[in-house]
């Protein structure tokens, strides 16, 4: 069978790394492949740089020209920041799409005196529906309205980014990171003639940065991906593809902030910045520790009489996971050195009379972190997170509680972190955290793998991948097995304003349905970072047998000794 033929509206044949992107993706789908490029002549302004700026004000005002030129000034110096970022190196660069060898139709459309609005005459749409395309993707800026949105079968696939539910129009993540909002959204939509008011097909949520072209860089590549995965399950007819309801839109349209407001976000932008470079500069770091407590209940906690364990010497204790053996339970941490810049995995002994710190469990050439624990057929396995050789590997017990050994990779040549893996209705479920983009953002994306076999590395992806993607929920941070139910411990994100551990939260959910074909989970409560004084967040929270564990992290900066 034929793969279904697409096609992508563009200005020109200089594109973003987007589009680009896009079009490698798409030489993977076994459904369709990328065979049209529609180039609509967009050139609206003639002439030199200063008739073509008198044209622009003639159509826009001279309060827009102004905002955007000054928004303008303001990306490209960004830009220099953006670039000495190893994963977006490459997010401002542009690409020849000739090189792809596509098909190229060019077409004039009827453009609005503002510039905004693209129609396309009826000699075009006869040009275009002769290519008996099965649809259609916007790569321009501009917004398509008329016939053309109804020209192929699928009609026009489209990005969004932000939540349409609250914010429509643009820039892209701008008024988020302004705003401090803790997340920024994106949908893919099918397009109509309301503005970001299209089918939506697909939405996700990404936590908001510091730095608005960092929080764009992450939205756009964390996004991109699924633009593709969302065409392939259209042109196949998958099941998973739902449109996702509506609700009234009660906000204004966004629009290119004036100068006031990139003022006020530039001189915030600015300060944090600063704070970041002093802190590289006099290598301090936030610092992480872990606190226990007895209680019967593990929602009827009283956090702040939680005993700390000491941090050691340059080292911080973090993501503690329990399991109880004879009178004492186990405490099993991240043990992060400041001087070799690495985790290993240690185990504390907790009575009630003391904790004691028993030594390195599991150590390895690379980091280890998230040291899930769980008992199979007598034996005890831990998968601790190895994201940084891109495996899922699994560890099991020789001698308890710190001597182990290597015993199978699940999962290679994947990007995952914070794995948790349990058996419930005759089957093994694993649920992580994936970077599906590649660019080691892990926050969102809450991935479902199954498996009959524990040891088997044919681990199948739950149709409904992502099962969430959101960066206020989707991230684990523990699992509670409670009288044959399971409650998933998620991270909440917060506003990145000093790095990933600042702000964040934790809150927990009850798995209600998992199976081959949905994922449903219902919110229990959220625990915010005031337990302790000055701590600035928490993210990991486990129980076991009358023994609740804990993670903070302070804002008291920690210097390793010379």
């Amino acid at each position: 069978m034929p793969k279904a033929k697409i096609g992508i509206i563009v200005d020109n044949l200089i594109a973003s790394k987007q589009i680009n992107d896009f079009i490698k993706l798409s030489k993977t789908s076994e459904n369709y492949e990328v065979t049209h490029l529609i180039i609509q002549n967009s050139n609206i302004f003639t002439g030199n740089i200063f008739l073509k700026s008198l044209q622009y004000i003639n159509r826009r005002g001279l309060n827009t020209f102004i905002s955007n030129a000054s928004f303008k000034i303001l990306c490209k110096i960004e830009s220099f920041i953006i670039k000495s970022i190893e994963d977006y190196t490459h997010f401002y660069d542009v690409f020849d799409l000739s090189d792809f060898n596509l098909k190229i139709v060019h077409v004039e459309p009827i453009i609005s005196n503002s510039g905004l609005v693209y129609r396309y005459k009826k000699n075009d749409l006869e040009k275009i529906k002769s290519l008996e395309l099965n649809l259609l993707v916007r790569g321009g800026g501009n917004i398509l309205r008329g016939d053309i949105l109804n020209i192929c079968e699928n009609g026009i696939i489209s990005f969004h980014h932000a939540d349409n539910d609250i914010n429509r129009g643009g820039p892209p993540g701008f008024w988020e990171t302004k705003n401090r909002a803790k997340r920024t959204g994106f949908i893919i939509q099918r397009l109509t003639n309301e503005l970001d008011g299209g089918d939506v097909l697909f939405k996700g949520f990404v936590s908001t940065s510091w730095m608005y072209s960092l929080t764009l860089a992450k939205l756009y590549e964390a996004s991109n991906p699924f633009l593709h995965h969302t065409i392939d399950s259209i042109i196949s007819g998958s099941t998973k593809i739902n449109i996702l309801k509506k609700k009234p839109y009660s906000n204004s349209l966004y629009r290119t902030p004036n100068i006031k407001n990139q003022f006020v976000y530039f001189v915030n932008m600015m300060s944090q910045f600063l704070t970041k470079v002093t802190r590289k500069l006099s290598r301090k770091s936030l610092r992480w520790g872990v606190a226990y407590q007895f209680v019967d209940d593990w929602r009827d906690v009283t956090l702040r009489r939680s005993i700390k364990i000491p941090n050691p010497p340059n080292r911080f204790l973090a993501d503690p996971f329990l399991i109880k053996k004879g009178e004492s339970h186990f405490c099993f941490v991240e043990d992060y050195s400041y001087e070799t810049e690495k985790g290993h995995i240690s185990v504390y002994e907790i009575t009630k009379d003391k904790c004691i710190e028993i030594g390195p469990a599991l150590e390895e050439d690379f980091h280890l972190s998230y040291p899930f624990i769980f008992e199979h057929e007598g034996n005890l396995f831990m998968c601790p997170e190895t994201h940084e050789i891109d495996e899922i590997r699994l560890y099991k017990c020789i001698k308890f509680p710190n001597e182990w050994k290597f015993e199978k990779t699940l999962m290679k040549n994947i990007s995952a972190v914070d794995t948790n893996i349990f058996y419930k209705d005759n089957k093994w479920w694993m649920l992580t955290n994936l970077s599906t983009s590649g660019i080691g953002y892990h926050d969102s994306e809450l991935h479902i793998f199954s498996n009959d076999n524990l040891l088997s590395e044919e681990w199948l992806s739950h149709p409904s991948n992502p099962v969430i993607f959101d960066s206020l929920c989707g991230r684990n941070g523990g699992l509670i097995l409670e009288n044959g139910k399971y409650f998933r411990v998620y991270q909440k994100q917060g506003f990145n304003s000093l790095g990933d551990s600042f702000g964040v939260t934790f809150g927990v959910a009850e798995i209600k349905k998992i199976d081959n074909e949905c994922y449903e989970e219902n919110y229990e409560f959220e625990v915010l970072p005031q337990f302790f004084k000055k701590i600035v967040g928490t993210h990991t929270y486990n129980y076991s047998e009358g023994l609740m564990v804990i993670d903070f992290v302070k804002p008291s900066w920690y210097k390793v000794k010379d």
